[in-house]
């Protein structure tokens, strides 16, 4: 009996997400467009994340649960539920966020009508820790240009934009495209990473809806070694944060795009100058936490601020 292969593949990456995975899994299996399978990757999770999931599965046979006995950190259980992926599209759904019940049926419509776009965006909200959120429906240029560099430099742009503004790494993306990158590199910034990649392979489309929703701790990065530790907890080390890495980083993906010599050129100019803005605004927060941590001059204790205040 030959098992047909669904269209989208969802996967759920997860490691003790007891308290938050059935909202999660309720708004997947709530959609409206059925043609789907739910890929959980497990990573060695210490509450009852599986008994859960075991719970679903046992109700709805599109859901496929992965278990891993050692904590493998955050990078590679993303990959391994891409690896695991058997549809045309992919989308990644965190284990303490949700879809709206269209989600699916207007990001597949839009791709099916867009055969050259490589994903599908839509409108958010993020829900942040201490009970506020943030909804922001950015009208202005997006990555849809059919000019790589364009791309790329709307790209580079909305690193800084804001996290509610663009997220094209928590959207409907054609697996084939999502695999050809590589997926997310032992990196501290491998979201900025496969974002760029994602825009040298084209242009995106848009479903200008709030379709999504999305929990943002407000001090997740503050502690640096326990952030990188959660990505990998063994080769946290290798993940190099440094402007340098990031310059290096970016710098390949020009390597693995499809660009002509002119291209090519044009875009290492725009990665160098953004990298070089990027050490000039670490250059400056750096200084300003040293004045305060180290020197205790806060902006109202300063001589200057305090003549032209």
């Amino acid at each position: 009996m030959i098992e047909a292969t669904p269209r989208v593949s969802i996967g759920v990456p997860v490691r003790n997400g007891e308290d938050s995975l059935a909202r999660c899994l309720d708004s997947i299996l709530a959609q409206d467009f059925t043609d789907f399978e739910v890929v959980v990757s497990d990573n060695a999770s210490t509450d009852r994340t599986r008994e859960l999931v075991e719970e679903y599965r046992s109700k709805d046979d599109r859901i496929r649960l992965s278990c891993r006995e050692a904590n493998v950190g955050i990078i590679e259980n993303f990959n391994s539920v891409v690896r695991l992926a058997r549809g045309e599209f992919v989308r990644w759904v965190g284990a303490d966020d949700w879809l709206e019940p269209t989600y699916l049926s207007e990001c597949v419509a839009a791709l099916d009508a867009d055969p050259e776009a490589v994903l599908a965006t839509t409108y958010f909200r993020l829900h942040y820790d201490d009970g506020t959120d943030e909804y922001l429906e950015y009208r202005g240029d997006r990555v849809d240009s059919s000019d790589p560099r364009r791309r790329l430099q709307r790209m580079l742009w909305f690193f800084h934009a804001g996290a509610a503004v663009y997220e094209p790494n928590y959207s409907l993306i054609r697996r084939r495209v999502l695999e050809s990158t590589g997926l997310l590199r032992l990196h501290a910034k491998n979201d900025w990473i496969l974002s760029t990649q994602l825009a040298l392979a084209g242009r995106f489309t848009h479903v200008p809806k709030l379709l999504f929703h999305r929990e943002w701790p407000l001090h997740q990065h503050k502690d640096v070694k326990r952030h990188l530790m959660r990505l990998h907890p063994t080769r946290w080390a290798e993940l190099h944060p440094s402007v340098w890495g990031l310059t290096r980083a970016l710098l390949s993906t020009l390597e693995q795009a499809d660009l002509d010599p002119a291209e090519y050129r044009a875009c290492r100019r725009d990665v160098l100058a953004f990298t070089a803005r990027e050490y000039q605004r670490r250059s400056k927060a750096w200084f300003r936490e040293f004045r305060r941590k180290k020197l205790g001059l806060t902006r109202d204790r300063l001589p200057f601020a305090a003549r032209h205040s």
